[in-house]
């Protein structure tokens, strides 16, 4: 490419830039060889550079500047179709046209696919990197007639009116550059396309304050410019789309593009969508409940860790499914993520969900089940004290009884309570009598041995194993009445 750009006016050496008032940097191959550059009270004087630096490429701090640099080759297609205006605009032969200038300041900004998106970006000379706003004293671009750090070959402006403030909200249009330049690479294959810019349209008409009429431009364009054969039946999704209150969105998106909701919504983030929907990215952020044991689960947790997609794992029982606060709190102890918050509702209503359609983990541990674990303390009592056939070892000695007609199992409350607290198993009165009613299928029984009334617990059809009984005399049972009572 034969630069023909010829205006003398235009900044091309050092003097130029140091009288305008501005900053410039020592650079070899695109890096300031002085390591205090970002320091407010950083200058170098034009005799300085004169003596020590003329070897050295150009890096402008960008303290009161704008730099809008290109890096994707599609981002070039829609910079005029939202940019008004730029009076300094400069690249190099092999990417002419990448650097768009203005006065001002704006938050910086690099717009990176991300990283499961690879498939799509893989190919392209800068991989993920699509554009980047470069802006504050934090940073600096190499300038026109300084050597490129990467390519034998001189920047060179390719249009220099002066540079100066932008007629609008700069940083709103260059927003919609670096999305339209994403979703351009991402746009559907044929049979897809209507729905896909429905879709977007959904999330615009949605999530932003744009008007239809902004809709229907943004629509059109990507059509055009993504070589849509069909382009102008895309152009009034924004309008149709709010008409007809199309529920497509992120959701429908990450389906047509094979990615998750996440993914889709880091993007339309660009555009200041919240977190693009809270309630779709918290759905997504929130996985499988697996259940491992009584009152035990695994919840998978889907975040960003360094712009990749992860899964990680938390453990926590029922109640903490239940609390909102306590979820999150253990999401950020045990995974060391963030995830999206939700409204109390949503929360309520996603979790319901998932734990209604929880997976039981095919390693389920049954000792983890606290029936199991009270049915094991109950069993070694029993074989502790052992079952006399002869119930009057119930009523003197408070020994279960086993009817070897009946096969019931009866004993004593006390007794069992005392064997917990032998063991050091704190159950509360209360919580233990309805564990025995629960758990074992017990009731409470008044009955009479030799006259004497005996109070116990009785169990029907209990599978006492025979090492576990004793046969001795026999005994006088009379007839036994079931009551509410708690007592023993």
């Amino acid at each position: 490419m034969i630069n023909k750009f010829n205006n003398s006016d235009a900044p091309n050496t050092y003097e130029h830039w140091i009288d305008s008032g501005r900053i410039i940097i020592p650079c070899l191959k695109g890096r300031p060889i002085i390591k205090n550059w970002q320091d407010s009270s950083f200058k170098v004087s034009k005799e300085e550079w004169k003596k020590k630096y003329t070897h050295c490429a150009m890096g402008l701090r960008l303290d009161q500047d704008v730099d809008f640099d290109i890096d994707n080759d599609l981002t070039k297609r829609f910079i005029d179709k939202y940019v008004k205006f730029s009076g300094a605009i400069y690249g190099r032969p092999t990417n002419p046209r990448s650097h768009y200038w203005w006065k001002g300041q704006l938050p910086k900004k690099q717009f990176v696919l991300p990283k499961e998106l690879e498939k799509y970006y893989e190919k392209f000379p800068h991989g993920a990197t699509l554009c980047e706003i470069r802006s504050s004293s934090s940073q600096y671009t190499i300038v026109p007639d300084s050597k490129h750090s990467k390519a034998d070959e001189y920047v060179k402006w390719e249009k220099y009116e002066g540079i100066n403030e932008y007629p609008g909200n700069l940083n709103i249009d260059l927003r919609k550059v670096a999305l339209s330049t994403a979703l351009c690479i991402l746009y559907a294959s044929q049979g897809q396309r209507d729905n896909y810019c429905a879709a977007i349209a959904g999330v615009l008409l949605k999530h932003t304050k744009w008007s239809e009429e902004e809709i229907n431009e943004f629509i059109h364009n990507l059509a055009l410019e993504s070589d849509d054969n069909e382009a102008e039946k895309r152009k009034s999704k924004g309008s149709s789309g709010k008409k007809a209150n199309r529920n497509l969105g992120l959701p429908k998106l990450a389906e047509i593009i094979g990615c998750s909701t996440r993914t889709v919504a880091e993007l339309f983030s660009w555009v200041g969508v919240e977190y693009a929907a809270g309630k779709e990215i918290a759905q997504e952020a929130v996985g499988d409940i697996i259940e491992y044991g009584h009152d035990r689960y695994i919840v998978k947790v889907n975040a960003f860790v360094d712009g990749v997609l992860k899964e990680k794992k938390i453990r926590v029982d029922g109640p903490t499914l239940m609390n909102q606060k306590a979820f999150y709190d253990e999401v950020i102890k045990q995974a060391s993520v963030w995830i999206p918050k939700m409204k109390g509702p949503e929360f309520e209503r996603i979790m319901m969900q998932k734990f209604n359609n929880r997976i039981q983990s095919e390693d389920y541990v049954e000792e983890a089940n606290e029936d199991f674990v009270f049915i094991k303390y109950f069993t070694q009592y029993i074989k502790k004290e052992q079952a006399f056939s002869d119930k009057t070892n119930l009523l003197e000695y408070k020994r279960p009884h086993f009817n070897t007609t009946k096969k019931s199992l009866e004993f004593n409350l006390y007794s069992f309570e005392d064997f917990l607290v032998e063991k050091r198993i704190k159950i509360k009165r209360v919580d233990l009598v309805m564990n025995i009613q629960k758990i074992l299928k017990a009731k409470k029984n008044h009955g009479k041995v030799k006259g004497k009334s005996c109070v116990s617990w009785r169990i029907d059809q209990y599978d006492l194993p025979k090492e576990d009984l004793i046969i001795d005399g026999e005994y006088e049972e009379v007839k036994e009445t079931e009551r509410i009572t708690d007592g023993s």
